[in-house]
């Protein structure tokens, strides 16, 4: 497979490369939660994530506005006060609510995201809230949930463009996607999603639509990739990691050729890369959703397992076990990408 050169320092942009004017703006149609189409026309900012179209009426810090997108199908993103509660929640806990149209998630000192269908957030933020914090929760959290009513599958995975093909690394939180996909852009692969993948499974393959252009990286691995000479977009003091981002617009779906569950060596797991078969490749991909299992079983549930279903056919899933020490990491890299470029062949 051919690859690209990887992320060139000059194109990591710390800051806005130009402000957004009126021009930027385009129109379009926006319902308020639980009424139903309203006029007039208001005007937002367009962009492309996950192979799904947004219209914003606030500019996103240091991300590349969509020159083209189909307004009809958009996603609508208004700031403004959320409700205080859905109504007959399905599910409810301390940070969500859910009924299987209506989604209100709460973050403590960052805000609420209210999510209608596949649709429509309204977004309420605190004073003072980290306005980088705030975005990745509104294309994390918010971006699932919308995908997720849209019949598409919310892996929480990274993944590098291979050929015409994407791979993709999944796993929760601390599992080490973004380590590795930044250590594979030093191969010369480049990102093509940090820690959300939506996969369409509608087609005659799997496919997923490139993400935000951002790598979030702790300082150990910032080091390890060699990026510790690049200025970060932002830095986040207590959870120790830096946000990588360059003003890239980056639109294209890939075929999704293979997920690679990651885990870490134990006592009685050698490293290596190991065949997913059977039932239990369900079972991995629902540990990796970007969602938890309570909210999937809101709304049309046996719909979305047979989504799953079809997935894990199409898509061949292997788990990467790998050592914990970050002196390893560019072996066992490269010991990854060899396997996934045989895959291809």
């Amino acid at each position: 497979m051919r690859r690209s050169s990887g992320v060139s320092r000059k194109r990591l942009l710390p800051e806005i490369t130009e402000s957004p004017s009126e021009s930027n703006r385009i129109c379009s149609i926006v319902r308020a939660p639980g009424e139903s189409l309203k006029m007039p026309l208001v005007a937002g900012y367009p962009y492309r994530f996950f192979g799904l179209n947004f219209i914003s009426d606030r500019v996103i810090p240091g991300v590349s506005q969509a020159s083209e997108i189909t307004v009809e199908c958009a996603i609508h993103l208004e700031f403004g006060k959320a409700p205080a509660a859905i109504r007959a929640p399905e599910y409810e806990d301390e940070s969500v609510q859910a009924n299987g149209e209506e989604y209100l998630f709460h973050f403590p000192g960052i805000g609420r995201i209210y999510v209608r269908g596949g649709e429509y957030m309204l977004i309420e933020q605190v004073d003072g809230a980290d306005e980088v914090i705030l975005w990745q929760l509104i294309l994390g959290a918010g971006a699932s949930i919308a995908g997720f009513r849209r019949g598409l599958v919310p892996i929480h995975a990274s993944a590098v463009a291979s050929g015409d093909h994407c791979v993709a690394f999944a796993g929760q939180s601390t599992a080490g996607k973004s380590t590795l996909a930044a250590l594979l852009n030093g191969l010369g692969y480049d990102l093509h999603a940090d820690d959300l993948c939506l996969a369409d499974c509608s087609g005659e393959h799997v496919m997923v639509g490139s993400g935000v252009s951002e790598l979030r990286l702790c300082d150990d691995a910032v080091g390890t990739a060699g990026w510790q000479d690049i200025e970060p977009y932002a830095r986040h003091a207590s959870a120790a990691k830096s946000v990588f981002r360059w003003n890239e617009t980056r639109n294209a779906s890939r075929r999704l050729q293979s997920i690679y569950v990651l885990e870490f060596a134990s006592a009685g797991v050698e490293p290596g890369i190991y065949p997913i078969t059977g039932i239990e490749t369900l079972e991995a991909l629902i540990d990796c959703l970007r969602l938890r299992l309570p909210l999937l079983l809101t709304g049309p549930a046996k719909r979305y397992f047979q989504l799953l279903t079809t997935l894990t056919r199409q898509v061949a899933m292997f788990r990467f076990v790998r050592p914990r020490d970050l002196q390893q990491s560019r072996y066992w890299t490269e010991y990854l990408a060899a396997h996934f470029e045989k895959e291809s062949m």
